[in-house]
């Protein structure tokens, strides 16, 4: 079983049904709570999904949503240690720089998210696009 840490981008492209994504990210979202992925979303990601989520769908569909993605996925804590190692970075989106530190605290192997160009390359994780992740045993 493979850990992956999900990006903020690919949980909005599924509960938002944001085209042309949609079917890729809900593919690689699906792969979670199988036997083949053991998914995270990073603690801060739940409140930025659900502040843009709920512009769309209200504060009641959007916390039901959350719950539900929930079941499937584990939150990785942001603790004060992955603030600073972000801090301490030369990463230019300090979120992303988080979401790296988080995936790497909770053991990740991969990060699925469209925004490959945010991370470095000399990193100590793969980081995949959604249908890049469909294709790892």
């Amino acid at each position: 079983m493979i850990t992956v840490l999900y990006d903020t981008n690919i949980i909005l492209d599924v509960l938002m049904q944001r085209q042309p994504f949609y079917v890729n990210s809900t593919l690689a979202l699906s792969l979670s709570g199988r036997e083949i992925v053991h998914g995270y979303i990073a603690g801060h990601a739940v409140t930025t999904i659900d502040y843009i989520f709920q512009k769309q769908v209200g504060h009641v569909q959007s916390r039901q949503a959350i719950s539900c993605l929930l079941q499937k996925l584990q939150v990785a804590p942001i603790t004060e240690s992955v603030i600073h190692q972000g801090l301490n970075t030369d990463y230019r989106d300090f979120e992303d720089a988080i979401t790296y530190f988080a995936a790497l605290a909770v053991g990740a192997q991969i990060i699925v998210t469209r925004n490959i160009k945010d991370f470095p390359l000399d990193r100590e994780i793969d980081v995949l696009l959604p249908e890049q992740i469909l294709t790892v045993k």
